[in-house]
């Protein structure tokens, strides 16, 4: 009798760790899966900063945005044009790490996307002072 209880009980763990697993899983590729790591919730990439893998992978879809963000940007013709946004990349980390500790809540494209209205906020001013 305790076995059955037992070998029950041990069955209702594993299938919850295995649907915790699963929802884990699919939460990534959920509504902004199609962002990949852009998904991710700043406060991972915060408490991550230091591992050379994560920064990596981070680095790499922030740059890779950006340059999405700059080449979609200059294809529209009707609308005003906007700056092309060019980081160096220690400035780039940097500036992720800023804008993610600004609210760690907030997904890492959303924290990248207000590195770049800020950026095109800068040049713009720039560049009314220049004329």
């Amino acid at each position: 009798m305790a076995y059955i209880k037992l070998r029950d009980w041990l069955f209702a763990v594993c299938l919850l760790f295995a649907s915790a697993c699963f929802n884990s899983a699919t939460a990534y590729h959920g509504s902004l899966g199609q962002l990949g790591v852009g998904s991710v919730q700043c406060a991972f990439v915060l408490a991550h900063r230091e591992n050379p893998v994560a920064q990596k992978d981070i680095r790499v879809w922030v740059q890779g945005f950006i340059d999405k963000v700059n080449s979609e940007t200059s294809l529209e013709s009707k609308k005003k044009t906007r700056p092309i946004v060019a980081l160096d990349p220690e400035l780039l980390w940097f500036a992720t790490l800023l804008y993610c500790g600004l609210d760690p809540n907030q997904p890492l494209v959303r924290a990248t996307m207000k590195m770049i209205d800020a950026e095109w906020d800068k040049i713009e001013e720039q560049n009314k002072q220049k004329s």
